[in-house]
């Protein structure tokens, strides 16, 4: 077993829902699909991330099953039978099923990235084939605060892995990152929990240092653009859709309806950035006072 394992890509951060029917012997009819995921209602719970390494016997259980392999054949069965068939496809992940905090997939690793991502999740993958997975591992500094965003965060080598056929890769996202190597295309089977951290960093691959950050879950991406949508529209009654998002608990959702309130009622505007100088995150207090200095009057 191998306990360093991860991937710089993922499957969405955040699921919630129930089991696709895909139907058939290789969709949600099968037996081990089935085992598999009457484990993890009963025994993985999201308030308890700890829980989640619980489920290594079961996952091993649905590796070993064959049910990957059974899976992927129906549904290329399907599309071949139907070409209109759709499935539940991704640009690089068909979606097995989407649990409460977890989701099982078939992910595709298809090329390497340009910069080293962090992931926001837990995660165990296990190839499907007879190719091998290959991995850089990196090991997060004292200094590395996942919601701050920092620069002069530099990441420390901690080795190299590989895992073939039937092995498992415990992503032990917590303390550690992962760069994946890919030569061709490699289907991974993939049992991840939804985000638990704030942001996605990614790392110069030349000096290791942090280069950027994003929004871990995509919904905090969609209502800064939201955001930035009504406070170019500039209606009134978008006023008290902006207020409700101040009070968002990711600060990047908070900041950016603070910035386009103002294209609408500066008062307002005004009265949240001020209240904003005691954020809990340094990052909203900095532009919150750097903002209130721009707009006080000349002496």
């Amino acid at each position: 077993m191998q306990h360093h394992d991860g991937t710089d890509v993922g499957p969405p951060a955040a699921y919630n829902g129930s089991s696709i029917p895909l139907g058939g012997p290789g969709g949600g009819s099968d037996p081990a699909l089935l085992e598999f995921l009457s484990q993890v209602d009963t025994r993985f719970k999201m308030n308890d991330l700890g829980s989640f390494w619980g489920m290594e016997d079961a996952f091993r259980a649905l590796v070993e099953s064959g049910f990957a392999t059974r899976f992927i054949n129906h549904e290329l069965a399907q599309m071949v039978a139907q070409p209109s068939y759709l499935g539940n496809w991704r640009p690089s992940q068909i979606v097995i099923h989407r649990g409460s905090g977890f989701a099982l997939s078939i992910w595709f690793l298809e090329h390497s990235r340009k910069y080293i991502h962090t992931t926001s999740f837990l995660g165990m993958y296990s190839p499907v084939g007879k190719a091998s997975l290959y991995y850089d591992v990196y090991r997060l500094p004292a200094n590395y605060k996942n919601s701050v965003f920092d620069p002069a965060v530099q990441l420390i080598p901690d080795g190299v892995g590989i895992t073939g056929q039937g092995g498992i890769l415990l992503l032990q996202s917590e303390d550690h990152v992962y760069n994946f190597h890919a030569e061709r295309p490699l289907p991974v089977l993939s049992f991840v929990t939804a985000s638990f951290q704030t942001m996605e960093w990614l790392f110069n691959k030349d000096n290791l240092y942090a280069w950027n950050a994003n929004d871990a879950e995509r919904s905090c991406t969609q209502l800064r653009v939201a955001s930035y949508v009504l406070g170019r529209l500039s209606y009134p009654s978008s006023l008290e859709a902006l207020e409700t998002l101040v009070d968002h608990g990711h600060h990047s959702v908070r900041w950016a309806a603070m910035e386009n309130m103002g294209r609408i009622s500066r008062r307002a505007a005004l009265e949240c950035i001020t209240r904003a100088t005691t954020d809990p995150h340094p990052h909203v207090r900095r532009a919150a006072a750097a903002t209130l200095r721009l707009s006080a009057p000349p002496k």
